[in-house]
């Protein structure tokens, strides 16, 4: 079969790509391991930013919302003090929106090649020229297109099959990533009126080494709770094993839904496109890396790259060079965001409980501050003035000159994905050269280490 854009992946990145291609009048695929009816069905927490739909002007309908939230709010280790970041947000309920998602791609023509696995790449001419996947328990279907996406999520089912010498398989570091386990639950007990209006975060090296563990609420009654954790993948840590022994105890109730999963927890992709290839999603690591969040994230980089590819396919191809501009779009929209929150990400991992309850208690960030931080990515002048002012009355200087050095990389890694970000594909190795330097770099002087190279 000859398409104009196989997808391969139907999580919001890749429904949302085919929607809006399929907009544009082109001939779509979508390709999915799983059958349609289990179509958006995921562990994560399910929270997410409106901002971000309002970003690409997605309207979602009320039915596939199970929750609203006024912020977020953030616990010490004790659970004694509490920091409230403003901002407003929702809980989805992830099947009803992948399935309206699918629905929405479906009236638009998009053909659905649903519990079919990606088994192999084709490249002719330095170029893909068609993908094979096989029905689970069914034949070989080969699918020839002038484009395609990967939207396959963390574990990358076609970036994984390109040549090692496109820039666009970059391989990442075991903590890049983390790995989650979470329970949906109906419990006995509602949680106290006071933190229903926000989705809770929890920080606590002992519980979630690396990472944190949450409790989202998703029900106006209190009772249907999401919670789960997430901890740095470094061959250490099981998030099930610490589920089962510090919450499960805590929450009592009716299992709803119960499942893992790995996340990417790191800067994007050095590019999210290479020859007819774009990467949108987890594929790409369009991940926050602090909150690790990634649904708002994803339908941004898919509009992006979507977009852009369908404006090559009407100028009569797509290659880096003609979709280019996509990387210099999302850098400008998330992506340089992520470069800072990423050097911040490993600051955050090499922290004690001591330290945590320390910030927390003694107020030395405001929840403003925090948001600025989540929503611009930087660590301002305002953060360091008043943390400047705090270490003054409290004592720690180490504190501050550890969040200098962290400023800097953080100001260093963001302008270099922002404005120094290649004007072109040609500039794009020595600029890899340059990141990677300056990371590495990052990771010897706050004594971080960061795993082994993942092979898929």
């Amino acid at each position: 079969m000859k398409y104009d854009v196989v997808i391969v992946g139907a999580g919001v990145a890749g429904l949302e790509s085919a929607i809006v291609l399929a907009s544009k009048g082109f001939k779509v695929a979508v390709v999915e391991s799983k059958p349609a009816e289990k179509i958006g069905d995921k562990t994560c927490g399910d929270a997410i930013g409106i901002h971000h739909f309002e970003k690409i002007s997605l309207e979602i309908p009320s039915k596939v919302i199970d929750y609203k939230y006024q912020g977020v709010k953030i616990y010490s280790p004790s659970e004694k003090h509490g920091l409230i970041v403003p901002g407003e947000g929702v809980s989805v309920n992830r099947v009803r929106f992948g399935q309206w998602l699918l629905e929405e791609a479906l009236k638009k023509g998009v053909e659905l090649y649903d519990s079919h696995v990606l088994t192999d790449v084709i490249i002719k001419n330095d170029m893909v020229e068609e993908v094979r996947v096989k029905k689970v328990n069914g034949p070989v279907v080969e699918l020839k297109a002038n484009a395609f996406i990967d939207a396959s999520g963390a574990r990358p089912a076609l970036r994984s099959k390109l040549p090692d010498t496109w820039p666009i398989s970059d391989k990442p570091f075991t903590t890049d990533f983390n790995i989650a386990y979470r329970e949906v639950i109906r419990s006995v007990n509602p949680i106290p009126e006071e933190d229903s209006k926000y989705a809770l975060i929890y920080l606590n090296a002992e519980v979630a080494p690396g990472g944190y563990w949450w409790l989202f609420p998703k029900s106006d009654d209190r009772v249907v709770l999401n919670i789960g954790l997430g901890v740095v993948w470094n061959g250490v840590y099981n998030p099930r094993h610490n589920y089962e022994k510090y919450l499960k105890p805590r929450f009592r109730g009716d299992l709803i839904h119960a499942g893992g999963g790995i996340v990417p927890t790191r800067r994007p992709l050095p590019t999210l496109v290479w020859r007819n290839v774009g990467v949108v999603g987890d594929a790409a690591y369009t991940v926050n890396p602090v909150h690790g969040g990634g649904i708002g994230s994803s339908l941004e980089a898919a509009y992006i790259v979507s977009t852009y590819i369908g404006n090559g396919l009407e100028a009569g191809g797509v290659d880096e060079k003609k979709v280019w501009e996509a990387n210099i779009k999302y850098m400008q929209a998330y992506g340089a965001k992520q470069a800072g929150l990423d050097i911040l990400r490993m600051y955050l991992q090499k922290l004690s409980n001591d330290d945590f309850e320390w910030i927390l208690k003694n107020k030395i960030v405001d929840g403003s501050s925090v948001y600025d931080l989540g929503v611009k990515g930087e660590l301002g002048e305002k953060i360091l003035h008043t943390v400047s002012a705090m270490i003054k009355l409290l004592g720690k200087p180490s504190l501050l000159n550890q969040l200098r050095i962290v400023r800097s990389y953080m100001n260093r890694l963001m302008s270099l994905h922002s404005t120094e970000y290649p004007k072109s594909p040609e500039e794009l190795p020595k600029w890899m050269s340059l990141v990677e330097n300056i990371v590495e770099e990052y990771a010897r002087t706050i004594g971080f280490d960061r795993g082994q190279k993942v092979k898929w």
